[in-house]
């Protein structure tokens, strides 16, 4: 019988569990400078043009959730652009450890005639071989977490336009629902 995981059951390890999304930094409050950024970008203001949310006003709000949307989902795509090029990544640190038990492989004796492997090689490779294993499916994880926060974002960013559509088309049509072009 396969069981499914339930996720942790005692209070510690749902402490733990819960910090989780924060580990990568992707399920942190954005950014409000560039949420604000985002957020004039969207109504078309100026550049330097401050605008705080009227909360009565269904355009604005639908903006800031446009923009934080789009702060975020911009933040997860930066984050798997750079993640795996940083020198102290688990990728790199992968790439190195292989590079090493290829060359201790390489430099040990081919046949018996060349003699025998120095033990203390084939404990190191035995080892590295086992380090190497946990760092890939580590990096396994990362790489699901990761898409599971892409496609939380991508679905946020598409709730978000959709509502944006919709202000938009509704304030561009007239009582006819016919596009009002003399705005």
């Amino acid at each position: 019988m396969v069981h499914s995981a339930t996720g942790p059951r005692t209070p510690e390890g749902k402490a733990v569990s819960s910090q989780n999304a924060l580990r990568h930094g992707l399920h942190t409050a954005p950014d409000n400078n560039l949420v604000f950024s985002w957020f004039n970008v969207i109504l078309n203001n100026e550049r330097d043009a401050y605008e705080e949310l009227n909360t009565d006003d269904l355009r604005r709000e639908a903006a800031l959730m446009l923009a934080v949307a789009e702060v975020r989902y911009h933040r997860v795509l930066h984050h798997r652009g750079t993640r795996d090029v940083e020198q102290s990544s688990m990728l790199q640190f992968a790439h190195k450890l292989r590079k090493e038990i290829h060359d201790t492989l390489g430099a040990m004796p081919k046949t018996l005639k060349d003699g025998l492997a120095d033990p203390i090689e084939l404990e190191y490779v035995s080892i590295a071989n086992q380090k190497l294993e946990e760092v890939l499916n580590e990096l396994g994880r990362e790489r699901r977490l990761q898409d599971r926060y892409l496609g939380e974002a991508r679905a946020q960013r598409k709730r978000a336009l959709k509502v944006w559509r919709n202000l938009s088309d509704r304030e561009n049509t007239n009582s006819r629902n016919e596009p009002n072009y003399n705005q």
